[in-house]
């Protein structure tokens, strides 16, 4: 045999490899997107029961609003809460359009960017809620007008201006972790364990799988 065939031979033997390796890669790729689609599933219908959970809320707290329009105390707790919510809306909303956008037959670096992005949303949920803290005093208000009429204010008026320094003390507090609970800040031990407790098992799943795709890529590359 001589060197020419030798060589065409080995030629047709690296393209034949070359496209088994791709094939086996397609095939492992799209394995692993499922998995990764089916950790998130959970997580998306968690975040459609909040949303529509929120969307409620908004609706009666504006309902409320209009309602108790004449009374100061009324109107700063619902707008308090409408804001919050909202918030709470929108991120939730964010993280919807992410999860239902990841599809199979992208590729790995747009499906690790759509979960970075996830990642951050949900990190900002977390920190949403350290900042809502402070309206925990718009709840009793709101509750006891709308269940029995009663208006909470006008009784012990030391018990409310004691909850209303307290709350003055807390805001800056509250502030002050919101702004600590930030990917830059990963290397404080207790940041770090809030953020890996808003992430979850799913999206941290999710993640692992697509990191191995991503290493076995490289290693036949």
């Amino acid at each position: 045999m001589e060197l020419s065939e030798l060589k065409s031979i080995w030629e047709a033997y690296d393209t034949k490899l070359e496209k088994s390796l791709k094939l086996n890669l397609h095939c492992l790729q799209m394995i692993q997107s499922q998995k990764v689609r089916s950790k998130l599933k959970p997580l998306l219908w968690l975040r459609i029961a909040e949303v529509i959970l929120h969307a409620i809320v908004i609706i009666w707290l504006a309902g409320f609003f209009i309602k108790n329009i004449s009374v100061l105390q009324y109107v700063l707790s619902a707008s308090v809460l409408i804001l919050f919510f909202g918030i709470a809306f929108a991120n939730g909303v964010k993280q919807i359009i992410i999860l239902t956008e990841i599809n199979n037959n992208e590729d790995i670096l747009t499906i690790q960017k759509k979960l970075s992005i996830l990642q951050s949303h949900i990190v900002d949920y977390v920190r949403l809620t350290f900042l809502g803290i402070p309206t925990y005093l718009a709840y009793p208000i709101i509750g006891f007008k709308e269940l029995a009429n009663f208006n909470i204010v006008s009784i012990n008026h030391n018990w409310w201006i004691a909850q209303f320094v307290f709350t003055i003390i807390i805001i800056p507090i509250c502030i002050w972790v919101y702004n600590q609970v930030t990917y830059r800040n990963i290397h404080k031990k207790w940041v770090k364990f809030i953020i890996e407790m808003s992430l979850g098992s799913s999206v941290t799943k999710a993640m692992q799988f697509i990191k191995e795709l991503d290493a076995l890529k490289k290693e036949t590359i």
